[in-house]
């Protein structure tokens, strides 16, 4: 099967993870282009405005890229066990003048509509989401505007449930990568299969398709060639 990353012009199979929080930069994102993979712009932890900001940086460089996600996936707090963290943290929080004891569980979802509109009114070449498989409404909107849709699963059941929404490649992580996993049941330690075995079992799970997104082409001219390396001088040292 042909990788669908060949058509951005990915000829190296080497891709730059998201990694939310400040790591991943536009720079990393645009040298792990040019020297022939696929970076990808962390969504997550961020406003909507700054998500866009370092789109556009990248996009500027005329790079191949992806953007990642945190689809929504709400987990039922145990309101408890909530209350024990909190009481268990209290002394820390203190210090930097929070009352943890006021503090009641409150659900996030990462300003998630207003970045999938984002990358539905500025789309990008490839769109991942983790934690999360978003409706199948969304991947095919996603799909419909040019982009190719990648789901992050941990299982053989999560390769199935992504399949079924539309995705059109997976990430397949096992439990030794990391510092996270990035289950769709967090509650849950996910089984320790190593990562061969268990693409075996996703690839049991989910067969290959041969159309799309084994022929699957652009549907917009997103740029393919890596942009040319800075001319660089060196001189031995006397």
């Amino acid at each position: 099967m042909v990788s669908p990353l060949l058509a951005l012009g990915v000829d190296t199979p080497v891709l730059a993870a998201p990694m939310a929080g400040g790591p991943t930069t536009p720079a990393l994102v645009t040298a792990a282009a040019r020297a022939g993979g696929l970076g990808f712009v962390p969504g997550g932890y961020r406003t909507t405005a700054v998500l866009a900001e370092q789109i556009a940086a990248v996009r500027s460089a005329g790079v191949p890229f992806g953007v990642n996600l945190f689809a929504p996936n709400p987990v039922p707090v145990d309101p408890g066990a909530f209350r024990r963290y909190a009481r268990a943290i209290a002394p820390d929080a203190g210090i930097h003048g929070i009352d943890t004891a006021t503090a009641e569980a409150v659900e996030d979802d990462d300003h998630w509509a207003d970045k999938v509109a984002l990358l539905l009114s500025d789309p990008v070449p490839v769109v991942s989401f983790t934690f999360g498989i978003p409706e199948a409404s969304v991947v095919s909107a996603l799909r419909a505007a040019g982009s190719l849709v990648v789901q992050t699963v941990t299982s053989a059941a999560e390769a199935r449930a992504a399949a079924e929404s539309g995705a059109d490649a997976l990430a397949v992580q096992a439990s030794a990568a990391g510092g996270h996993s990035g289950t769709l049941t967090p509650q849950h330690t996910p089984a320790a299969v190593p990562l061969e075995d268990l693409l075996g079992q996703v690839r049991a799970a989910v067969p290959c398709r041969s159309s799309p997104p084994a022929a699957w082409r652009p549907p917009r001219p997103w740029p393919v060639r890596c942009a040319p390396e800075p001319t660089r001088s060196w001189s031995a040292p006397s």
